[in-house]
């Protein structure tokens, strides 16, 4: 079995894949004390529950935008699972051509996920990822990663506005909005956000086509089904690119 793993700055992502089938997937929150000791018990404990146990795993593949966690994940694959993990990096992979001026600016993360979706559509593409940051990611008809832009992402736009605002409320979930005027302090909050980010999608994704011209607009990430549902120009909703990128990159041995 093999064992992909997405490293964010905010959510540790885990799938669990059985030949091409992903049997499960969990994520936790990034520690950057986390040891390699600690990661393993946690992937130790969510196999057990899905019936496995570490000796199953035959690699870990990992992509990640948290340099400073490399020590712990490899102690992970090491002691663990008895091999060193697999980290596949945008400038080193070898299917999918980066037009960025400098390929080893573009985190895994953004890369590995426009393979995943252009894989499934093969067409012009602009992936929404809604992560720590809102990332919006040009692939061109021939399957080339063309660029794309970076926005702060909602929580974190959320979690400023709570932590300088402090007469306002912190709301923990979010949710659709019945209406764009609210009636109270969390229902405006929640309008606020929810469809101040639809907003901003929508304009990004009009200024996105009109240099780059008409394409499919895919999204992913945490929240990328409650704002999606919020604005006509996402077609759907793909949860696990990334982690379908990152097996697709080993499978073809392309790291």
């Amino acid at each position: 079995m093999i064992l992909t793993m997405d490293v964010g700055n905010t959510n540790i992502k885990f799938g669990l894949w059985n030949g091409d089938q992903m049997d499960s997937n969990w994520r936790i929150s990034t520690s950057l004390t986390a040891s390699g000791d600690e990661l393993g018990l946690v992937v130790e404990n969510f196999l057990r529950l899905q019936g496995r146990v570490l000796k199953d795993v035959d690699e870990l593949v990992v992509g990640s935008v948290v340099p400073p966690m490399r020590p712990a994940i490899e102690r992970l694959g090491t002691r663990y699972l008895g091999k060193p993990p697999i980290f596949v990096e945008a400038h080193s992979q070898r299917i999918m051509t980066i037009l960025y001026y400098s390929p080893r600016e573009v985190g895994a993360d953004r890369v590995v996920g426009a393979i995943s979706a252009y894989r499934k559509i093969r067409s012009s593409l602009i992936v929404v990822d809604f992560g720590t940051a809102t990332t919006f990611d040009c692939i061109t008809k021939r399957g080339e990663y063309l660029g794309g832009a970076i926005s702060p992402g909602f929580r974190l736009s959320a979690d400023a506005l709570f932590d300088k605002a402090r007469r306002l409320p912190k709301l923990e979930q979010f949710y659709k909005p019945r209406a764009a005027i609210g009636l109270d302090t969390a229902s405006s909050l929640n309008s606020g956000l929810v469809l101040g980010y639809a907003g901003l999608v929508e304009g990004m994704v009009g200024r996105i086509k009109a240099e780059m011209g008409e394409a499919r607009v895919v999204a992913t990430g945490g929240l990328a089904g409650l704002i999606a549902g919020e604005t006509t120009v996402i077609s759907e909703v793909m949860p696990n690119l990334t982690l379908e990128g990152l097996k697709i990159v080993y499978d073809e041995g392309a790291y």
